[in-house]
């Protein structure tokens, strides 16, 4: 999978831990990952493209794809979890699978709230917007434990929430 990512902020955030998890993430949810690959499409042809961003900037986004005119602290875009495919153009980098968007701000504010070092929160969120790229969701408990059980997979160690999820 191709993943990219853009720091639209003036603050520093280290894409190569971020990377790793990403990649980790990839590895262990592979056979999920696959059942969202349109017709021709394998998991490596997949793009993933991910924006660190401030509060205002996602602000708006969580205005315009959520109807929520606050801040929140990711945002994901999926193009393949509804599987209605766009073509993919052959010889192009990769199928656009989707974007994550990334509250520097907020995740600043939650590491300091959680008592974590900012860049186990940082990855944390990035997990979770991976997920929900990915078809996961947590309207209900079920569905969060499940969540939580995959990020904490991925995170191992640097996993930030084993208290409030009992692990």
């Amino acid at each position: 999978m191709h993943i990219s990512f853009t720091n639209q902020t003036d603050k520093n955030v280290d894409t190569g831990m971020l990377e790793r998890y990403a990649r980790k993430a990839v590895q262990l949810l592979h056979k999920r990952i696959a059942t969202y690959c349109p017709p021709g499409v394998n998991v490596p042809d997949l793009g993933l493209d991910v924006f660190f961003v401030t509060d205002p900037m996602i602000r708006k986004l969580n205005k315009q794809h959520r109807g929520k005119d606050s801040p929140t602290d990711v945002i994901s875009v999926s193009f393949v979890e509804e599987r209605d495919f766009m073509p993919w153009m052959p010889g192009s980098e990769a199928y656009p699978a989707g974007e994550i968007f990334l509250s520097v701000d907020m995740v600043a504010r939650q590491a300091r709230e959680h008592e974590t070092p900012f860049m186990h929160e940082m990855s944390y969120m990035l997990v979770h917007g991976f997920l929900h790229v990915f078809g996961h969701e947590h309207e209900d408990d079920i569905g969060e434990l499940e969540m939580e059980r995959a990020s904490l997979e991925v995170l191992g160690g640097i996993y930030p929430r084993r208290s409030e999820f009992g692990f």
